[in-house]
């Protein structure tokens, strides 16, 4: 039992470093909190199974089948793209063979029934996540088709849908075309301090003054918890800098005034902008997320813009 903890620990740290360069929002808890331990009860399961010859529980009905669900809904509650859902099972499937191929306990040939069990009961895994993934989905455009219910503004699904749209216009016109996102830090320690009321108030408020400080042809979203998005149409990377700069402005004067006696929120932005420096249209999302993600080792309140490979890369 001993021998496969150790595994399972091991097949884990493989995982966390391969999933933590998924291009997501950097405030998502990744490989902490209820999806590290989820994911540590289901590597446990695969070794185990490979033990025991036991797939049972992978199956519908299974305990790990629903844990797999529980892992699909909570990624879309996180902002997840499906392919990002589809991803992380990918690496989780090639780092457990990685580890059964490299392992000197486990370095036996393996019939051919046994390999066929465990990706079946990867693949039952995966169905699972994305079943569960896909009926939040259904259910939130069901309830709420446009808009996210604390904001008002665009949610997620009607974003990227939009961005598309917009991303086709600028490919055939040869217009620029720029992503602003804009990510409250210490979102998660706002809810624990302060509470879901003041956080939601606050969270209305930044939205109020992006929706008002922006033009009609923009497209404002909330993305996932603690995120919002401005793609701005016939703007290049200088034009998108200037507005998040004005954004930035505005909201580190104001709202201190607004909580007084409260944490402030710790606002970061990133942007990237197609064609100055995204060169493939597809990569403008990805491109303006890693520049969040630099933007995290800046001053709170810097602009972080994406660069091309030719610039030397995102500063």
């Amino acid at each position: 039992m001993a021998a496969l903890r150790d595994r399972a620990r091991e097949l884990l740290e493989r995982w966390k470093e391969e999933i933590q360069r998924l291009p997501v929002p950097a405030h998502i808890k990744l490989v902490d909190g209820e999806a590290g331990e989820n994911l540590e009860r289901i590597a446990a399961a695969v070794l185990e199974m490979v033990e025991k010859e036991e797939a049972a529980v992978f199956q519908p009905g299974g305990e790990m089948y629903r844990l797999a669900g529980e892992m699909g809904r909570l990624r879309f509650r996180q902002g997840f793209s499906v392919e990002e859902l589809v991803q992380e099972h990918v690496i989780l499937r090639n780092e457990f063979w990685n580890l059964f191929h490299q392992s000197v306990d486990m370095k036996r040939v393996v019939d051919f029934q046994l390999e066929k069990k465990i990706n079946a009961s990867f693949d039952a895994l995966l169905q699972a996540a994305a079943a569960a993934y896909h009926y939040e989905s259904s259910r939130e455009i069901m309830e709420n088709p446009l808009r996210d219910p604390v904001t008002g503004l665009y949610n997620q699904s009607y974003f990227h849908g939009r961005m598309m749209e917009e991303l086709r216009r600028a490919v055939r016109y040869k217009h620029e075309i720029t992503l602003v996102i804009c990510e409250v830090g210490n979102y998660h320690r706002l809810l624990e301090s302060h509470g879901k009321g003041v956080v939601e108030e606050t969270l209305r408020y930044i939205a109020s003054v992006i929706s008002r400080m922006t033009r009609d042809c923009d497209v404002i979203a909330r993305m996932g918890e603690a995120s919002f998005a401005a793609l701005l149409p016939e703007t290049g990377w200088r034009g998108g800098r200037v507005m998040a700069e004005r954004l930035c402005r505005y909201l580190e004067k104001e709202l201190p005034a607004r909580t007084p006696g409260v944490e402030c929120p710790e606002l970061y932005w990133g942007l990237a902008s197609f064609p100055d420096e995204v060169r493939h249209p597809e990569m403008l999302y990805t491109s303006a997320v890693e520049a969040l993600r630099s933007a995290r080792s800046l001053a709170c309140g810097e602009i972080a813009v994406y660069r091309g490979a030719e610039h030397g890369g995102t500063p």
